[in-house]
């Protein structure tokens, strides 16, 4: 189930659930068009639509869950329905972040934006540089509302031995080290990634980071956004990791999202969305472990370790 199909007024793709985001992003593409959804090329278009979706769009437009016009879903009785904001609307209202509990979504139709060129890539840091990764994150969550064409993920990795920091940055716009970012800029890096691409391109780039073939966990908790707390998150992480730091092809690492005032705005386009929360609660950091690794043996010392960074 792989077609995409346009609308004739340009405002909406129909979208089946057996594509990739690479898929939707490179197909929509030639018409300058693309639709708010994942930052991995491999991820499906089901489940991240359905589970909310962090797009680096969201601070303009809205989770992925907020920019669907319909989904068409088969109930349990066989019944083939469409859901939206005319019909069905409590089904509806729940598809949007509640996940795929309610039936079985065949067809996505997301609403369109008008997107060619952008600006993004990966910043690599050494532990020198940790302090001045974290205020910058921190101060571009606070500053979001400034510039919502901004989008940053901020990682630290454990490899080696050595302590690592990744800011992922996006701007929606083919413009080069946009002001936004200035605090982030000013901070060496040992690599830097960051070029004018496609938006497809840009999942590509981010896909290298998730090979295939390993064990994974994957551990997330939100809180209020607070400068101090972001520190202490990422202190506990590699105080934690190190009894781990001897598991076969093990890959740890803590990612932080700043979901922004901005993005719980848009939560309450088309009637809201199920996330259950509003622009009073913001701006929230999302913390989030996720680990890789190779021999089974490992599983429970690697799932603990996960479990001690949060509990």
């Amino acid at each position: 189930m792989k077609n995409i199909e346009l609308s004739e007024n340009r405002a909406t793709a129909s979208i089946e659930p057996g594509n990739t985001w690479y898929d939707v992003y490179h197909g929509l593409e030639p018409e300058n068009l693309a639709v708010i959804g994942g930052r991995v090329s491999a991820i499906g278009v089901g489940g991240l639509t359905l589970g909310g979706g962090i797009s680096f769009f969201s601070s303009e437009y809205g989770f992925a869950c907020d920019n669907v016009a319909s989904f068409e879903v088969v109930m349990a009785s066989g019944a083939i329905i469409t859901a939206s904001p005319n019909s069905h609307a409590d089904l509806y209202w729940s598809l949007r972040g509640g996940g795929n509990n309610f039936g079985i979504v065949t067809k996505f139709e997301l609403e369109t934006i008008p997107q060619g060129l952008m600006w993004g890539g990966s910043r690599l840091h050494l532990e020198a540089q940790f302090a001045a990764v974290v205020d910058a994150f921190y101060n571009l969550g606070i500053n979001s509302p400034k510039d919502v064409a901004a989008a940053q993920i901020l990682s630290f990795a454990y490899a080696q031995n050595t302590r690592f920091a990744s800011s992922e940055l996006e701007y929606s716009k083919p413009i080069a080290n946009a002001s936004i970012f200035s605090e982030y800029l000013a901070i060496p890096a040992i690599q830097d990634g960051t070029m004018i691409r496609t938006l497809a391109n840009v999942t590509l780039q981010i896909n290298t980071s998730n090979p295939n073939g390993l064990r994974e966990t994957y551990w997330v908790a939100a809180f209020k956004l607070d400068r101090d707390f972001t520190a202490f998150t990422k202190d506990v992480f590699f105080e934690e990791v190190l009894a781990i730091a001897d598991a076969a092809a093990v890959m740890p690492a803590l990612t932080l999202q700043v979901i922004t005032v901005p993005m719980l705005r848009n939560f309450a386009k088309h009637g809201g969305n199920a996330l259950g929360l509003s622009e009073e609660d913001g701006p929230l950091l999302l913390s989030s472990t996720n680990t890789m690794w190779a021999d089974e043996a490992d599983d429970e010392r690697v799932l603990g370790t996960n479990r001690r960074v949060f509990i």
